[in-house]
């Protein structure tokens, strides 16, 4: 097969995920102020209950799966093997997983009084097994994944404006989506329907999955504890107002993490083909510059989330959604901890077969998370959610540091680590003058200015101080100009 273009794979992810930061930017505000606090609460609790039943369905295929198509794609009859035994596990633990959830929301008596919520989004249980994206971005057809992304959140944003009008609409809200999930996973089947129906002579050979899944299963496992616990927490020990602030604090964190991370997403089946050829050199020069991307995004996004996040809030969910504030400021952080925790992890002992060092790390923050949001919530709802979240993900990160330098010796940019914090110290610098100089009742004057100054300051310096990454953007973009002229 021939090797996809890895500009075009990250190009193309740019724009799924710059897409999925726009329309956010178009429903979030929309949704918050129709369904309030109360009603963004419980979609967001009923979402993150039923990820822990996804998630078992799942067992551990969509991360699984993209490194092992990335390494069986030049085979035809590998491939067409390797996908079909997948999608039979996943019809098997997809029908468990939904049974185990039936029998869950029928005891409980919190989840009851929603049930019809529940069942709504619990579509998503056996949508993710047709899903397959683990396939494409195996096969680094990330164009295909980005049409189809885009053509069906068009479509959700749309129904979202024609059909959700009042608070008591939350459940419309979450039809909207199943509904957008269905289209895009019938999709996917169809398109992989050659390679799922393809004659096979061999009987399935599902054992030989089993030991690699159940060490990628409880790596997913132990994530989503810590990714979800705080928002299943709070739905139980506190309300489901508490579960709209939060969520509105981490759909903004989440958002530009998003951004961040995207590139990510397009190396690991990359460098995955890098080890499976021997092609450690490659390998190197590639960590070394997701390393210095995630660096030159995270800094200054984190700075900006910490002191704009007041600003943010009221543009993004209005002004109910205040007693976030708070909470974005804690979790601003997160967006450098995670991105790093990806490096680490994902790009690193993951390729290298370390998944155990994962799941270990995982473990560890999911150990915190639980904890501390089991003291935290109770005393200060979402805000001990919001301080759970931060120490779970630099524990995380800590444990992650440790374990790496046993495998693989990181080289750290620090001349352009030097040049970043520069950049984003002058930047801050620039947003705390603006809010000394212009009052909170012109909220919208600052964001004008916010935004767009404090992004030409950054890469201006960055520039100037002769950063590597942001002088190649630059001569690429006079070489087009001079070309056109």
């Amino acid at each position: 097969m021939k090797q996809k273009s890895l500009k075009l794979n990250a190009a193309m992810n740019m724009i799924k995920v710059a897409a999925g930061m726009l329309f956010p930017l178009i429903t979030f505000p929309y949704t918050s102020r129709v369904l309030g606090p109360e009603g963004t609460g419980k979609v967001n609790f009923a979402t993150s209950f039923v990820a822990y039943f996804t998630l078992l369905a799942s067992v551990g295929i969509p991360l699984y799966g993209i490194r092992e198509v990335a390494k069986v794609r030049d085979d035809k009859v590998a491939l067409s093997g390797l996908v079909q035994e997948l999608l039979a596990l996943h019809g098997i633990t997809t029908v468990i997983s939904f049974v185990a959830f039936l029998v869950t929301i029928s005891l409980n008596q919190k989840v009851h009084a929603e049930s019809l919520l529940f069942l709504i989004v619990s579509a998503s249980i056996p949508l993710s097994m047709l899903t397959m994206d683990w396939l494409y971005q195996g096969l680094e057809d990330y164009v295909y994944i980005t049409v189809r992304s885009l053509a069906f959140t068009a479509l959700s944003v749309v129904a979202l404006f024609l059909f959700v009008h009042h608070e008591g609409d939350y459940w419309i809200n979450a039809v909207i989506s199943v509904v957008a999930s269905l289209g895009s996973s019938v999709l996917n089947f169809w398109n992989a329907r050659k390679i799922v129906f393809a004659p096979r002579e061999q009987p399935l050979d599902l054992k030989r999955h089993l030991k690699p899944l159940s060490v990628v299963y409880a790596l997913n496992f132990i994530i989503s504890i810590y990714v979800n616990l705080d928002t299943v927490m709070l739905g139980f020990l506190a309300t489901a107002k508490s579960v709209g602030y939060y969520a509105s604090s981490m759909k903004l964190t989440k958002m530009l993490l998003s951004l961040v991370t995207s590139f990510g997403a397009v190396l690991l089946p990359r460098l995955s083909w890098y080890l499976a050829n021997d092609k450690r050199d490659e390998f190197d020069r590639m960590l070394r510059k997701s390393l210095g991307v995630v660096l030159l995004l995270c800094l200054p996004i984190t700075a900006a989330l910490m002191l704009m996040n007041r600003e943010i809030l009221l543009v993004f969910a209005g002004a109910r959604y205040l007693p976030a504030a708070s909470c974005v400021q804690i979790t601003a952080p997160v967006i450098l901890f995670i991105a790093l925790t990806n490096i680490f992890g994902i790009q690193v002992l993951y390729p290298l077969g370390r998944e155990k060092d994962v799941v270990l790390s995982v473990a560890f923050g999911a150990v915190v998370s639980a904890v501390l949001n089991a003291i935290l919530i109770p005393r200060w709802a979402h805000f001990g959610a919001a301080w759970a979240t931060f120490w779970a993900e630099c524990a995380v990160l800590v444990v992650q540091l440790v374990l790496v330098r046993r495998h693989y010796r990181i080289t750290w940019p620090w001349s352009n680590i030097v040049k970043y914090a520069l950049a984003a110290a002058a930047m801050s610098g620039f947003l705390i003058l603006i809010r000394h100089q212009v009052p909170e009742a012109r909220l919208w004057l600052r964001i004008v200015l916010d935004v767009p100054l404090g992004a030409a300051i950054y890469v201006s310096l960055l520039f100037v101080l002769r950063e590597e990454f942001v002088g190649e953007v630059f001569a690429k973009l006079k070489g087009c100009f001079t070309r056109s002229a």
